[in-house]
């Protein structure tokens, strides 16, 4: 027997679980099955162990073919009523059995191809019911060699449940193979009944027995349920669930919400499509689970809900909305934890959900699993992952987890509520230093690595506190003391000096710190980056200074313990460390540095030396350090790789290299969450050769009553350093003195000289003085001279422009006349073309009259002609008399018109002749016309 270690890192943490590897025995059993049949056969156990809580066991099929590892997949596995047992069928068809109570572990010597289903037997508890894709079912007693068979259908077999206590001493079991339901007899292996229903409309999905009931329900891909009595194979009664969540949410107040289960973004990876290939033919409902006891059925939907239903009434119990996740499998828990609930989700993980509180929720497994199968006795998890493996997990462990981490949110919640941090413990207040002391206690590391799975950073409040508790300082108020009694270097005074800070209580908490540290060990004093490596968490603990300095401490024996070995150079080895792994795991991005010559003094150190408070805002500084003072020392090194990598795409479209190194000593936008994963996920891929750990110690926490001396950087070089300084500097006094008495003579003849030349310089601006009045006098004649001829000139051009205006008011008096006349002589002419228009209006009416008077008489004279033979005189005796009356009027109208005034004949006399003669001459006509017409009559 072969037994492994192997780890299985789940959302609480990581944990050792032992493995079994069925390898070694499907050799050795299939000699023994041969000689199984025909004879007693007692079948060889191997002995195994147990972890006692979390993954207990994991469980894998492994062979060698070909000079390759297969991993074998499990198609079917359950475990007993009991929960003794386990029993799981490869796709090759070995069975393997697994017993808890004896802790042993078999390989049955039949095999069973192609397995679909296997569920435990009511009866035995040694005996599982089999269904395979073929059709077949099988009965397996794990301690005998024979199998029992019957050809059910030709479908595969999907579901076997059997019969509740009014049912049970008829061993009745349902059986589902493809859209057909069986009612079998697992006593005389003999199928009785079948569920017939129209499949033209709707197709079976889902047929088991309710718990402890003779009803069979069936489920079908119009998400109708059916309820059939298994005594007289009718439907009793029909209930479309969908139906009754949508009316229910119809009736819904704005007060009655629905739940929402979310899980949470950071654990849960999100893909561009969905990975649930479902037809939307079969219905809404996916999957269903219920209670051992039948107190509840559940339902859920490819639109995201869960349902509750009582299995009593039918009724909808409660609603669940699952926001961004689908259950594609789920299991529920027995009394007394019946809100929890196991699922498969869409993205095949597994996960746990507390429906008394829905902001509770554990990742059991964040491998890609096929399915999940949960003990009745709610004892054991097994889940089938698709490389292979099956973990079984204690489920009361994964409950404890999931209970602490409710009473962790509990305190954190609180802990969020309150902004203002906690001051980290002083002995003035004992009652206050007690409790501290005590919540540290509780803040174990791992419910502070719970704490940055689920947050990813402290609460702002415990932040200090939290620090204080995973630094471990000592606070060795005496040894603070002594040092703050040494006073300030003068160098330290003197570099001070180019500290620019606003707030003047941060540069002084700063300036205290890093003289401390000069005090403590003096090589401090003569490095640069010193103020920058310490700033922010000066600016974090300024209001304590004996934490800032223990905390500046710690962080020098352990995150900075290689910054200064080659001091005052940059530490070429902790930047090799940054280099070798980011060539690892990016070589396109350590190759594009390469051409550009840029260095790890670059995009290494100068992130380093600032301790990234350059490139992060406050809030990602916080986050960023919570996880690397969580993380081992070398943690920092994976942080500055992951920081490069995460940015790649926008540094290798950076031109140049100054450009670049602008880059990073400014903020730039990154998630931080992702940019901790992504360091935690590089530093457990670092290969060995490679790995930081091999170079530097582990952490080491400061010792009570003493601060150790930090001796990793070069300390002969440093004390030579020192010597020659101080002899540079009393030659630089020296030089300073003889400097200082030449200065003061130069003062001297500078004096002399200047008393002489004063009294010349004098003289000699008086002279200037003198020429430039005189300058300005001939210049200001010469001006007036010139304004003189300008002012001639000006005249001249006057009296020239005066002769021209007089010119044009002459010319413009007579153009006015000539306008004045030919207005008078266009306005005439209009008023004799306005009389000549009306009059020639008033001849065309008169005209118009006399043809229409003709045209009546021409009509008279046709009508005349269709009568009888009656003669002309005697019909229109009346009419002619009336037309010489008008012939009268017409003979005075025609005198009253040759009667016009003098005036108006002088203005007819404008009229052409011709036209008058023309109208004349019509007149005549017409007269002639009528008096022939008169004749005749």
């Amino acid at each position: 027997m072969e037994i492994e270690k192997d780890s299985n890192l789940t959302e609480e943490g990581e944990e050792l679980t032992s493995s079994i590897n069925f390898t070694n025995y499907a050799s050795t059993t299939s000699s023994e099955a041969s000689s199984a049949h025909g004879s007693e056969f007692k079948m060889k156990k191997h002995p195994l162990s147990f972890k006692k809580h979390g993954n207990i066991l994991t469980v894998h099929h492994t062979v060698k073919e070909d000079g390759k590892l297969i991993r074998i997949v499990f198609n079917a596995y359950c475990f007993n009523l009991r929960g003794t047992q386990f029993v799981a069928i490869d796709r090759r068809g070995n069975i393997f059995v697994i017993d808890f109570a004896s802790k042993r572990f078999w390989r049955h010597p039949e095999r069973v191809p192609k397995s679909s289903v296997i569920v435990p037997s009511v009866k035995e508890s040694d005996q599982y019911l089999l269904g395979t894709k073929n059709g077949f079912l099988i009965l397996l007693d794990v301690e005998k060699p024979k199998l029992r068979l019957v050809n059910i259908s030709q479908e595969p077999i999907s579901e076997i449940s059997f019969a509740g206590v009014p049912l049970q001493p008829k061993n009745l079991a349902v059986i589902r193979s493809g859209n057909a339901a069986y009612l079998v007899n697992i006593k005389t292996f003999t199928c009785t009944h079948r569920l017939d229903f129209d499949k033209r409309l709707m197709a079976l999905k889902f047929a088991f027995y309710l718990p402890y009931s003779e009803h069979i329900l069936t489920c079908f891909t119009n998400d109708s349920l059916h309820i059939w009595s298994s005594v007289k194979l009718e439907v009793l009664r029909i209930v479309n669930p969908i139906k009754l969540r949508d009316r229910k949410m119809q009736l819904q107040t704005p007060k009655d919400t629905t739940p929402v289960l979310e899980l949470n973004s950071d654990n849960y990876t999100e893909f561009p499509f969905s990975c649930c290939d479902r037809d939307l033919t079969e219905g809404l409902i996916m999957s269903y689970c219920y209670q051992t006891d039948g107190s509840c059925l559940c339902f859920s939907t490819s639109d995201n809900y869960l349902l509750f239903l009582s299995p009593y009434t039918l009724e909808l119990l409660s609603i669940f909305k699952l926001k961004n996740f689908l259950l594609q499998q789920c299991a529920l828990m027995p009394k007394p934890n019946e809100s929890l609930l196991f699922g498969l989700t869409d993205k095949r993980k597994i996960v746990l959900l507390d429906f008394a509180n829905i902001e509770l929720k554990l990742f059991v497994d964040m491998s890609v699993s096929r399915s999940m199968q949960l003990s009745t006795d709610g004892k054991f998890l097994a889940i089938s992952r698709c490389s292979g493996e099956m973990p079984i997990w204690s489920v009361c462990y994964l409950i404890n987890v999931l209970r602490s981490q409710e009473r962790c949110k509990n305190m954190l919640r609180r802990a969020f509520k309150q902004s203002k941090p906690m001051p980290l413990p002083t002995a003035i207040n004992a009652a206050e230093c007690r409790f501290r002391e005590e919540l540290r206690e509780l803040l174990t590391p791992q419910s502070l690595q719970q704490i940055l799975q689920e947050y990813h950073c402290y609460p702002s409040k415990y932040r200090a506190l939290i620090w204080f508790c995973l630094l471990k300082l000592p606070n060795n108020r005496a040894q603070y003391q002594d040092l703050m009694q040494m006073g300030l270097p003068k160098i330290i005074i003197v570099k001070a000096r180019s500290i620019q800070l606003k707030n003047a209580k941060i540069k002084r908490a700063l300036i205290r710190c890093w003289s401390n540290l000069a005090q403590w060990c003096k090589m401090f004093a003569y490095n640069d980056n010193v103020a920058k490596l310490i700033f922010p968490f000066v600016k974090m603990f300024h209001s304590n200074p004996l934490a800032t300095f223990e905390v500046c401490v710690t962080l020098m024996f352990n995150q900075f313990q290689m910054f200064f070995e080659y001091h005052p150079l940059e530490p070429s080895n902790y930047l090799g460390f940054c280099t070798n792994i980011l060539k690892y795991f990016d070589c396109s991005l350590y190759k594009f540095y390469t051409d550009m010559d840029i260095t790890a003094s670059i995009y290494a150190w100068s992130l380093l030396n600032t301790s990234f408070a350059k490139v992060l805002d406050e809030d990602q500084w916080f986050c960023l350090w919570d996880n690397i003072i969580s993380a081992p020392p070398y943690f920092l090194i994976f942080c500055v790789v992951a920081y490069n990598i995460m940015q790649r795409e926008v540094i290798v479209r950076l031109p140049d290299k100054t450009i670049i190194s602008d880059f990073f000593q400014d903020q730039n936008p990154i998630d931080i969450k992702k940019l901790t994963a992504k360091a935690f996920k590089l530093m457990s891929c670092c290969p060995m050769s490679l790995h930081p750990k091999r170079y530097m110690c582990n952490f080491q926490p400061l010792p009570r009553d003493v601060y150790p001396k930090f001796l990793n950087y070069p300390l002969k070089s440093l004390d030579r350093f020192e010597e020659k300084a101080i002899d540079i500097q009393k030659l630089q006094r020296t030089l300073d003195d003889k400097m200082r008495a030449l200065d003061l003579e130069e003062m001297e003849m500078t004096r002399k000289l200047e008393n002489g030349l004063r009294k010349e310089e004098h003289n000699k601006r008086l002279k200037d003085i003198e020429r430039y009045y005189q300058d300005t006098l001939k210049r200001e004649e010469e001006r007036l001279n010139y304004q003189r001829k300008v002012l001639l000139l000006h005249q001249k051009e006057i009296r020239q422009q005066k002769g021209e205006v007089l010119k044009a008011l002459h010319e413009s008096d007579q153009r006015k006349t000539l306008l004045q006349r030919e207005g008078e002589l266009e306005s005439l002419q209009n008023n004799i073309e306005k009389e000549r228009l009306r009059n020639d209006i008033d001849l065309m009416e008169v005209e118009e009259k006399i043809r229409n008077r003709e045209l009546d008489l021409l009509g008279q004279n046709a009508k005349s002609t269709d009568e009888h033979k009656q003669s002309l005189s005697e019909r229109f005796h009346n009419d002619i008399k009336r037309l010489w009356e008008e012939q009268k009027l017409l003979d005075a109208d025609l005198k009253k018109l040759s009667a016009i005034d003098l005036k108006e004949s002088k203005k007819i006399a404008n009229i052409p002749s011709d036209y008058l003669n023309a109208v004349e001459d019509k007149l005549q006509q017409y007269k002639e016309e009528f008096a022939n017409i008169v004749k005749d009559n």
